[in-house]
């Protein structure tokens, strides 16, 4: 049977010890067999500078030990001790607007500061040599959920010596890179590069005056922070060689994932979808996290019911929650873990839901679903867990491109780089076409499609890559403000969109914006074939076929909108606006018919995917919508795992319910 971990965070500190052993016993009642320990408990391990304390942990590690629980051990490194934060104020991050914090919250020490690599260090040595031979730890857990950048003197050195790494110890290859004699911003001495905040070179709205600079200082704060978790691991593994992970947070925009997941020996994150987030949304997030590391990933946190952060902490309905954990393992979870295991009576997440409420009872409708989801876990196949999602198309998501496109000043304010990926991943994901999320530096070969959506930093290198990919015979679908600048935001001359033009078979000059809501009919034949938003691209096809042009609402509309160009063995193809559904249903149907990938057009919110073992293929088969419905069997006279029994022709799904069809 399966060993998936199943629990989560678990902060006994937080209450009496004459309760603890009563925690576990309504635990395993639900079969939970795993929690994650000593996340923020810095303050209790080291309560005065080297003078430690582990009498507590010790007594939870037992605790654990004896109930046989597994063991998620973290370091407590995410949250600081009021006596570091006042002892050494340094420790404490510098805002862009140049207000150093006093201490509380989490995740908030600079990176760079010598104080807290020291002191962590320290710590995280301690743990690691206590803990080591405990046998029911199966990870380590460092830090939490990292985020946000500093901006202090620390940072500001730090960023000036990773620059001459960077750039070759050469301020003239900086001053080229980034185009300094704009505004009469060259650099002269070293010492003259300072972060960019909004006391300096970045605009109220967030956007910089030098986008090279911001761009250099995003890959630095993000290398920063990495470096404090490698500076953990590297502890750890003086000691155990036990997977080592942290929690990461979906496409978050502060920290280069693809680049992180290279040191972690199994990625993680968190899910927190909020009330109105759509199923297909939450799928990508899972593949992005799957797609990391191109592995099976830890669902590290979700909740058994409501957030309490979010503007609308709406309840999970009934079977909801059930719904998510098997989206969430259909898309290549291998853990099941929430926040938390027991409510805190106070604090910031004292409404935040848990496994045992504050009701304190295992008679609860929470706890009675996450019984039957724990029963139901149990009872699964090994073969499952490490079984593999195997896709035709990827999508690339590239935090370079996520922070120069949002960083331009223009052509709109409403460029949104994750929601652009959605676009493109919800084609799919409505048609159950299985998606891989992957970087640049992945394999292109392996797809028969792939999609760059606003893939607005290129290179020389990657140019290569896509075309080499394409000429045997590959298919490549770009969009719009894909291609314009290098790693430091120059744009590439000779027209847009680039480097790409040649793939492309394309070029253009202009780009329109359009306002608020405002639309432009795209037609094909003389017919409307669906609506474009956000820009206009006037593209000029050169090689390219036009599939779709802009209607006479508009001067530019001999300019076409949609293309498809050959080249050599494969087809390359061009959106040049933000498609509505109607308008991507007529592209996607021209570009799944050429890489002759079937699709499954009834979208019928009933999500389809399937993982592959080693000794069967694991289809889960997904009712994400609070109605019921009735759906075709994909695998007729299959077994489905979760209720042991055989399925028929058609499947009847009630309101978020899930099977799992094992066909051997």
């Amino acid at each position: 049977m399966m060993s998936i971990l199943y629990g989560g965070d678990y902060n006994p500190e937080q209450w009496p010890e004459n309760t603890w052993q009563d925690d576990w016993d309504k635990l395993k009642q639900a079969r939970v067999n795993s929690a994650t320990i000593n996340v923020f408990s810095w303050s209790l391990l080291e309560p005065e500078e080297d003078v430690f304390n582990f009498d507590k942990l010790d007594k939870i590690v037992a605790l654990l030990e004896k109930n046989n629980i597994k063991i998620v051990m973290a370091t407590s490194t995410a949250a600081l001790p009021f006596w570091m934060t006042k002892k050494y104020p340094e420790i404490n991050r510098v805002d862009d607007y140049g207000r150093r914090q006093v201490g509380g919250k989490r995740e908030n020490a600079c990176p760079n500061s010598p104080e807290f690599q020291r002191l962590a260090s320290q710590l995280v040595e301690k743990v690691a040599q206590r803990y080591a031979s405990v046998k029911n730890i199966t990870h380590w857990h460092i830090s939490n959920e990292y985020n946000g950048y500093c901006y202090c003197e620390n940072c500001t050195k730090a960023f000036r010596e990773w620059l001459k790494y960077e750039y070759d110890n050469d301020l003239d290859k900086i001053n080229q890179a980034w185009g300094t004699n704009v505004w009469s911003h060259t650099y002269h001495k070293w010492d003259e590069i300072v972060p960019p905040m909004r006391i300096g070179d970045t605009y109220d709205n967030g956007k910089p005056v030098m986008s090279g600079l911001d761009m250099a200082y995003r890959r630095f704060q993000s290398d920063s922070l990495l470096n404090n978790f490698k500076m953990e691991r590297d502890i750890i593994r003086k000691y155990d060689r036990r997977p080592v992970t942290t929690n990461l947070m979906g496409s978050q925009k502060d920290l280069d994932y693809f680049k992180w997941a290279k040191e972690m020996d199994v990625a993680s994150w968190d899910n927190y979808p909020s009330f109105d987030t759509p199923a297909g949304y939450t799928a990508m997030q899972h593949d992005l996290m799957r797609g990391v590391k191109d592995q099976p990933f830890m669902l590290m946190e979700q909740t058994p019911s409501q957030q309490n952060w979010q503007p609308f902490n709406s309840l999970k309905a009934p079977n909801q929650m059930r719904m998510l954990s098997y989206q969430a393992m259909a898309h290549g979870a291998k853990t099941v873990q929430f926040f938390q295991l027991k409510q805190a009576r106070n604090g910031s997440e004292k409404l935040h839901s848990a496994m045992i409420s504050h009701a304190e009872s295992t008679h609860t409708r929470v706890f009675g679903e996450l019984k039957k989801l724990g029963n139901e876990l149990s009872q699964l196949p090994e073969d499952l867990e490490n079984s593999r999602n195997q896709s035709k198309v990827g999508i690339i998501f590239d935090w370079n491109s996520y922070w120069g496109l949002e960083d331009c000043m223009g052509p709109t304010t409403n460029l949104d780089y994750v929601q652009e990926v959605y676009d493109y991943y919800r084609a799919f994901y409505d048609r159950k076409i299985g998606v891989d999320i992957i970087s640049k530096e992945t394999d292109l070969e392996k797809y028969q499609v792939v999609v760059a959506p606003s893939m607005y930093i290129n290179s020389p290198k990657m140019t290569t890559k896509i075309e080499k990919f394409v000429q045997d015979g590959g298919i490549f679908v770009t969009d719009y403000m894909s291609g314009l600048a290098d790693k430091d935001d120059n744009v590439y001359l000779g027209g847009y969109p680039g480097l790409l033009k040649n793939v492309l078979g394309l070029k253009y000059e202009e780009t329109d914006a359009l306002p608020f809501d405002q639309t432009h009919d795209l037609v094909f034949d003389g017919k409307v074939i669906g609506k474009g938003s956000l820009v206009c691209d006037l593209v000029q096809p050169q090689t390219a076929e036009s599939l779709a042009h802009y209607s006479d609402e508009v001067f530019y509309q001999k300019n076409s909108v949609l293309t498809k160009n050959h080249f050599g063995k494969g087809f390359a193809y061009y959106a040049g606006s933000r498609l509505n559904d109607q308008a991507m249903d007529f592209f996607m149907k021209d570009i799944l018919q050429q890489a002759q990938i079937k699709a499954d057009e009834t979208k019928t919110g009933v999500e389809i995917i399937t993982r592959t073992g080693k000794t069967a293929r694991y289809t889960f088969v997904i009712n994400t919508d609070g109605k019921a419905k009735q759906i075709r069997n994909p695998y007729p006279n299959s077994k489905d795992l979760l209720t042991q029994t055989m399925t028929t022709k058609e499947i009847d799904l009630k309101p978020y319910d899930v099977l799992i069809l094992e066909n051997k």
